[in-house]
């Protein structure tokens, strides 16, 4: 398993894509964090979430590059080495998964912490409460649940762009409009449930299970699309 981890590692620090994709959320992060503390009034009170707006924004993005770690590879067909030289599928996208999570958490870590700078130089008054602490273990460990999923949609699909159509699609667009027309089904929207991770919520908001259930309801669909993502890719031929 180490061998397979260096060597997803290398593969996943030397596709353009990625570090596209990182960089581009962190500009997101810069972009909104700053300007929301240079719009502030002068004396208003602003806690943490109130400036990571951006962050919430770009772990969309993690998803993407979950998408991404596993569809191109078989888009270019340089699966069939992987597979090649380590014939045990199911232990390659453990792997994949294991790089692509860790890396958008850390990612999505470091981001928070620079929200809590841009607060702390630029907004006066400026709190990080009881709330807002928790969004240093919680954003980042939505990025790396959203992340599995895209690998495990990857993984399913087979084909990126499809992949990262009904990803985004399903959670973006489909969710916001089961939801509202059947109002009963909120508890059981995966992503809606868990998205609250990266918000300023104390209770399930609008018919969501309240944040930690939501969180674990959430964990538990993302794990399910990996898992099923890695029995198939062990049962097709690549």
């Amino acid at each position: 398993m180490i061998d397979l981890l260096r060597s997803e590692w290398i593969k996943f620090r030397s596709v353009r894509s990625t570090v596209v994709t990182l960089l581009l959320a962190g500009a997101i992060v810069v972009l909104v964090a700053v300007l929301v503390a240079v719009n502030t009034d002068e004396g208003a009170h602003t806690n943490l979430t109130g400036i990571t707006g951006g962050v919430s924004f770009a772990t969309l993005l993690f998803g993407v590059l979950g998408v991404q770690v596993i569809g191109q590879e078989y888009r270019f067909n340089t699966i069939r080495p992987t597979f090649t030289a380590a014939p045990r599928r199911i232990p390659v996208l453990i792997a994949k998964a294991i790089v692509v999570a860790a890396a958008c958490a850390a990612v999505s870590l470091a981001m928070v912490a620079f929200c809590a700078v841009v607060g702390s130089v630029l907004l006066d008054p400026f709190e990080i409460d009881g709330i807002d602490q928790r969004l240093f273990w919680s954003i980042p460990l939505f990025s790396a649940l959203w992340t599995m999923a895209g690998v495990g949609v990857g993984a399913i699909v087979r084909q990126p762009i499809a992949a990262i159509l009904i990803l985004l699609g399903e959670s973006l667009v489909a969710e916001g409009l089961i939801g509202g027309i059947f109002t009963r089904t909120q508890p059981w929207l995966p992503f809606n449930n868990g998205f609250q991770m990266t918000l300023r919520v104390t209770a399930g908001d609008s018919g969501l299970r309240p944040p930690l259930e939501g969180g674990l309801y959430f964990a538990i669909v993302c794990f399910t699309l990996f898992a099923i993502g890695a029995l198939l890719a062990d049962r097709r031929g690549a």
